[in-house]
This record gives structure tokens, C-alpha cells and sequence, in this order.
């Protein structure tokens, strides 16, 4: 534990007479180096080269980190209090909400800070807004439950006025309420094939614009704040190739996506530590995130992904309550703020 603690701090290898100074062992050198090398023949610390000092790998950051995962953190650092205090005073809408807190985490951890918002298509659907922005240009603005929107400018063939456009966002307000964006798209593409011989023609206009609202793939949006952070990271200043798929990974997104949507589906706070996420650009990289959402389930996940010696006894508590504070703005009330739209 203490190599790892001075390890954490220095980025450098840490010897025996290093370890018997600073925690004033009552052994030799010679006794610590024995014990040091029982541990990297366990697997528990590795040596860059010969006569250098030792450092963790991901076997030891591993079993550290499930140490503190049992702790409770009681006193809960100062500086988890502090984003807590800064996420429940924030008064914008939830998806600036959502990037603030990458923001802040980012700034409070000294690593990169990321959020997953709720996925769109899984939120419950609120109401939608068609806003005329020119002759056969309209903006839909898809609002969930949750807060997040979908903004989509779509090309009607047709010049709609804004009573019109009014009038057929209304109308699909009152008829899809209650169903989730999923379920509201696919009732749409069945009305769709039914006869709409029944239908005004606006109706059908309005069933073909709500239709148009949901043309491509679900985003894979994540806000990332403090990527360049691991420009000045001792570990990665001389490794360009380890540097380039790690903006690599920040750019394509979809990976990291996919690894936040297992805490999602975990449900509890989850520590990816170098291979253990299963993607090559990952490597000596560390990943702590925890869920958000409702008392019915998890909406989305914050987390801080810094280098495998990142200071877990500050970044674990940090996330936490990052979590609890984004949670608390999405049960707090039945409708969170939506922001300008």
C-alpha cells in the first residue's frame, strides 16, 4: 500500500531505501527489497529495469482499489462536498447541467471528467416543439421526461407556417403522451402504415414530421472535459503512440460508450483499471464511474478517467458524490429543468 501511495505521487519507480525512510521501517533495505520481490513474483509490482525501483501494475492498483471500495469514506473529503454544493446550485437546463459536472470534475480530480447523458430513446417522452425557421426548414425539438433534448432541423418539402407547425406538435403532444421516445417512434411508423384516409391533411404532415424527428441512430454522446490534461501526465509525455489512441478514444467515442453502459447496467460504481476495460487504447489508463438517475433506475453515469496511479482515495469519494448530487436534481422534482430550447 505504501508503494503505491508514493508511486501515485511521484509517477517514479519506488525503491527499498525509499520506503524504509519515509515510513521509518524498523528493517533494513535489504529486508524491504527481499519482500518487494516476493511481490513482483506474485504478480504485485514490476521493475522498469535493473537496479531501478518497483511499481505497481494492475494486479496491485486492483487490489488496493478494492480496499477502498469497501470503505465507507464517512467523512466524505472536502472536496467531495464541494461539488456537491457547486451541482446543486447550478440553475441551467439538465444536458448544461450534465456537462458542468464533467466540467467540475474534471477541474476537482486534475483528470478528465465524463458524463453519459440518459439515453434519449429511453427516457419517457414529454412534448415536442416544431419552431419554422425558413420556407421548408423546420427545427423539431424532442423533449424527454428527463430533461435531455433532440434537436433535429429537417427539410419539410413544403412551407409550413408557425400555426400550422403549432397546431401539429399539439396534436402529437396529446396523442403519443405517456410512451417512451422508443414506443412514441414506433407508434408513429405504425400510423404511418395504417390508411390516413381518416387523418386531416396536417395530421398527416404532423405524422410525417414526428417520424423525421427520429431518422438516425441514438447518439453516442458523451461530454468529456479535460482531455489535454494527459499531455502533462509524466507517463504519456513520451509515449506519442500510447497519446494518440488515447485522443483516439476521446474522438470515436463509441468505446467509451460502451464501457460507461456497463456501470449503467451494473448499477453501482465500477473501477476499469488499465486492460480490465477491454480496449487497447486503455492501457495504463483508469477509469472510476458510478450511475445516476431515479429511485426506478439509473439514467446515465459520471466518472474521472486519469492514468492507472491516479489518487483513488480522492477520485473514488469525488465520483460518488458527483452521482448523488446529479441524482438528486433528477428526483428532486417530477419535471427537471429543460433549459431554453
Amino acid at each position: 500500500m505504501a508503494l503505491i501511495r508514493f508511486h501515485i505521487g511521484t509517477a517514479e519507480p519506488v525503491g527499498s531505501k525509499t520506503l524504509v525512510e519515509r515510513c521509518r521501517l524498523n528493517v533494513s533495505p535489504a529486508t524491504v527489497r527481499s519482500v518487494l520481490a516476493e511481490l513482483e513474483g506474485e504478480g504485485y509490482l514490476s521493475q522498469p529495469y535493473t537496479s531501478a525501483g518497483r511499481v505497481p501494475t494492475e494486479k496491485a492498483y486492483r487490489y488496493y482499489v478494492d480496499n477502498l471500495l469497501g470503505q465507507r469514506f464517512s467523512d466524505n473529503r472536502v472536496h467531495a462536498k464541494h461539488i456537491q454544493l457547486a451541482l446543486r446550485e447550478f440553475s441551467g437546463g439538465v444536458e448544461d447541467l450534465l456537462k458542468w459536472t464533467s466540467r467540475v470534475l474534471s477541474d476537482m480530480s486534475r483528470y478528465a471528467g465524463i458524463v453519459i447523458p440518459p439515453k434519449r430513446l429511453g427516457s419517457l417522452f414529454k412534448k415536442v416543439t416544431f419552431v419554422r425557421i425558413s420556407r421548408e426548414r423546420v427545427l423539431t425539438v424532442l423533449v424527454s421526461v428527463s430533461g435531455v433534448t433532440r434537436n433535429k432541423l429537417v427539410h419539410t418539402g413544403e412551407d409550413l407556417s408557425q400555426e400550422v407547425l403549432d397546431r401539429m406538435s399539439s396534436y402529437l403532444n396529446q396523442r403519443y403522451s405517456g410512451l417512451s421516445l422508443d414506443e412514441m417512434r414506433g407508434r408513429v411508423e405504425k400510423d404511418l402504415e395504417q390508411d390516413l384516409e381518416s387523418f386531416d391533411l396536417w395530421m398527416k404532415s404532423a405524422l410525417h414530421l414526428g417520424k423525421r424527428m427520429f431518422d438516425g441512430p441514438d447518439s453516442d454522446e458523451v461530454y468529456l472535459e479535460g482531455g489535454s490534461r494527459f499531455l502533462d501526465m509524466p507517463e504519456f509525455m513520451a509515449d506519442m503512440e500510447g497519446m494518440r489512441g488515447i485522443f483516439r478514444l476521446f474522438e470515436e467515442k463509441r468505446g467509451l460508450v460502451a464501457l460507461l453502459d456497463q456501470t449503467i447496467k451494473a448499477k453501482d460504481m465500477m473501477v476499469f483499471i488499465g486492460s480490465e476495460s477491454g480496449i487497447s487504447e486503455m492501457k495504463g489508463i483508469s477509469l472510476v464511474v458510478s450511475t445516476y438517475g431515479r429511485e426506478t433506475g439509473p439514467l446515465g453515469a459520471v466518472g474521472v478517467m486519469g492514468p492507472s496511479r491516479m489518487d483513488y482515495n480522492q477520485v473514488i469519494p469525488l465520483v460518488r458524490s458527483a452521482a448523488e448530487a446529479v441524482s438528486e436534481n433528477f428526483t428532486n422534482t417530477d419535471n427537471p429543468q429543460e433549459g431554453n430550447i
